[in-house]
């Protein structure tokens, strides 16, 4: 399989994840691409140029993380990321992901876009989501889609809004994240500038 990826997407970081913990890594080669770019290749695989995208043994193009992830609950069914108990709380931590990923994108084309009615709004989704997600995730239990997605939320918005506190915001999330930091599905995904 061949995974197209680059070290800062929130989306990719979450198929990374659970592509560790099923033990599929290995078969799985990770192309790095800048998502600005125009690289043929990537855009053979994708049409719309996003990250992640999984091109699996037979050809098939997956696209989009939640697709991919299922997809890999089904090719590998233990240990399970998609969890019925756990879809809601990670839908949410989805959802503030998102935003973030929508106020970097929005500020490269408008540089008062934080400010502005889309801006404002994202932001609200940031802290009102994260304060959610929080109350939600079990401080203990599976290494599922929830703790995948609210760590990777929490870690991405310390990456690209580090000027806030949200670790005070979310401190069940910061707790769960500093109990899970030696497993190597959250050691080696952390995002970098």
């Amino acid at each position: 399989m061949k995974l197209y990826a680059n070290p800062t997407s929130p989306f990719v970081r979450i198929v990374r994840m659970a592509l560790i913990e099923k033990g599929l890594d290995g078969d799985v080669e990770t192309v790095s691409v800048d998502a600005w770019g125009d690289d043929p290749a990537f855009f053979d695989a994708n049409p719309a140029g996003r990250v992640p995208t999984l091109v699996t043994d037979d050809g098939a193009r997956l696209t989009e993380a939640l697709l991919i992830l299922h997809h890999l609950d089904a090719i590998r069914p233990t240990p399970p990321v998609l969890t019925g108990a756990a879809l809601a709380c990670a839908g949410i931590a989805v959802g503030v992901f998102d935003a973030a990923v929508a106020i970097v994108i929005g500020r490269k084309v408008s540089p008062d876009f934080d400010t502005g009615l889309v801006g404002s709004k994202r932001f609200r989704t940031l802290h009102d989501g994260l304060r959610r997600v929080d109350a939600t995730l079990p401080a203990d239990g599976p290494f599922d889609i929830a703790p995948m997605a609210t760590i990777t939320a929490l870690d991405y918005l310390q990456l690209r809004f580090p000027d806030r506190d949200w670790g005070n915001l979310a401190p069940k999330i910061a707790a769960r994240r500093d109990a899970e930091g030696q497993r190597r599905s959250v050691r080696e995904t952390a995002p970098t500038a």
